[in-house]
């Protein structure tokens, strides 16, 4: 019990720790601050504290590329629905299945739990940063539907830049993966150098799936008086957007929570498919 006990007290001390730091960043809200810390409190019970290293990679890469030439993006990321702040509801889409097979790893120890949470890390790492460095890409990206050129920031739009950071950010977790597993015995799992490709190619199915969905399901919308795409209901000038195309359920939330679900799922089938 003393253990446990300790655990959560280390666990929650950390959690608080970034926390605190992405909100006095500026990349979550309160409510987003809370959500963070109960999911860091989540993994680092019940998986470890290589699980909570994995998680803590995204969370310190993802604050910096979110402030990263913050002022030069400010134009493109307002059109977006949640911006650079995450709300509760928008770290639980990102993290929410992560805490689920953290829940899993407890009860049955089986490796492929943890590729799966590999996976989804990956994925919202790998979109993360492309999304906060791809927009910063010279020249118009294209559409992943019909690879025609449009404009900067729309939702589906993939660029070169954008999909080597991509492959980049999801390498860096398996990296982690792989150190952080080396330095600690965890029972029922052994570090490999296969979580580094494992991580790097989940994280970009997550990712191009994201950028799928953004362009055929999710919900967006169109400001008549600014001539302008978005993805919220009401434009930042004040004017009732107009839905173009896709599903109003199907916002930004739903599609972060089934590309984490995608990548989760083609990191379990490579660790099946080389194990």
């Amino acid at each position: 019990m003393a253990t446990e006990l300790q655990n959560v007290l280390i666990g929650l001390i950390i959690s608080l720790a970034l926390g605190v730091f992405s909100f006095r960043r500026e990349t979550l809200s309160r409510t987003g601050t809370l959500a963070a810390v109960l999911l860091g409190v989540v993994v680092f019970v019940l998986g470890g504290a290589a699980w909570f290293g994995v998680l803590a990679a995204f969370f310190i890469t993802s604050v910096f590329f979110t402030r990263f030439k913050a002022a030069q993006k400010e134009e493109v990321v307002r059109e977006f629905a949640k911006g650079g702040v995450r709300d509760f509801w928008q770290v639980l889409a990102n993290g929410g299945i992560a805490g689920i097979l953290a829940f899993a790893w407890f009860y049955y120890h089986s490796p492929v739990i943890f590729y799966a949470f590999l996976g989804v890390i990956a994925t919202v790492t790998s979109d993360t940063w492309a999304t906060e460095l791809g927009i910063l890409a010279k020249g118009k990206p294209r559409l992943i539907t019909n690879w025609e050129r449009v404009p900067v920031g729309t939702s589906g739009a993939v660029s070169g830049l954008g999909m080597a950071v991509a492959l980049a950010g999801g390498a860096l977790i398996g990296v982690t993966a792989y150190y952080l597993l080396g330095f600690t015995q965890v029972r029922g799992l052994e570090s490999s150098m296969l979580m580094v490709p494992i991580a790097a190619l989940s994280g970009l199915a997550g990712a191009l799936f994201d950028s799928l969905m953004g362009a055929t399901l999710q919900a967006m919308y169109y400001c008549t008086k600014c001539k302008k795409e978005t993805e919220k209901t009401l434009h930042n000038c004040g004017t009732k957007t107009q839905a173009i195309r896709g599903f109003r359920w199907f916002d930004n939330d739903v599609v972060n929570l089934a590309s984490t679900i995608l990548g989760a799922a083609v990191a379990a089938g490579l660790y099946l498919l080389f194990f």
